[in-house]
């Protein structure tokens, strides 16, 4: 039997990391727009870009799809898992329902307490989803070892800085809130960072690699 590629994943990651860092650009500045609105414009209304957004939630859906599949007969960043695979895809479906990408339409309608709290229930599974997806996704693709070096850790810090952040978020306090509103920036500029990092390690990857030959029988 012949020798069979393995693990070789420059394209992939090249093509994968350049897609995320170009589907998080618009949804980072968004977020630093948010906390740092120009002056004289309320910040409900700074990152209403529904063109880029849907843009850029496509782009991002296309990256996580070539990261988690691989292009050109490579392997994707979570190697054979199938749990992995879709793990990465739903943390991308998810993602892209969030802000900077949808359209940020805020204002205020009548709305009944029944419909709010559909809502809220709405809103936080797909949090929760978000959350899970991540953490398997992280864990297969450490397991893999596809990735090496800080790439390697990059989905693990993500998904420990988003449950920090969620959790962050359920505390009444004003700091609490404060820090849970930094902590989506620094989650969104990480997964630009993520993107920058899988892109370099792709340009530095082997063209391919070869599994020595398995003899017949």
């Amino acid at each position: 039997m012949t020798g069979q590629p393995m693990g070789a994943s420059r394209v992939t990651l090249t093509w994968g990391g350049a897609a995320l860092v170009l589907a998080t650009v618009v949804p980072s500045v968004a977020e630093l727009v948010w906390v740092f609105p120009p002056p004289g414009t309320s910040w409900l209304y700074v990152a209403d870009t529904p063109g880029l957004g849907a843009a850029s939630a496509v782009v991002l859906i296309i990256a996580f799809v070539v990261l988690a599949f691989g292009v050109r007969g490579e392997g994707g960043i979570a190697g054979s898992s199938r749990v992995g695979r879709a793990a990465l895809v739903v943390f991308a479906l998810t993602s892209v329902m969030s802000f900077g990408y949808v359209s940020m339409n805020l204002t205020v309608v009548a709305v009944n307490e029944g419909q709010m709290a559909v809502a809220s229930i709405l809103l936080w599974a797909r949090a929760l989803v978000h959350v899970v997806a991540l953490v398997v996704a992280a864990l297969a693709v450490f397991r893999a070892g596809v990735l090496t070096g800080p790439d390697r850790w990059a989905l693990p810090i993500l998904a420990v800085l988003l449950i920090g952040t969620l959790v962050l978020s359920r505390i009444p306090l004003p700091v609490a809130t404060g820090a849970s509103i930094w902590g989506l920036v620094a989650f969104q500029l990480g997964l630009l960072l993520t993107g920058v990092l899988f892109f370099v390690q792709g340009l530095r990857s082997p063209r391919v690699l070869w599994a020595p030959a398995v003899p017949a029988g």
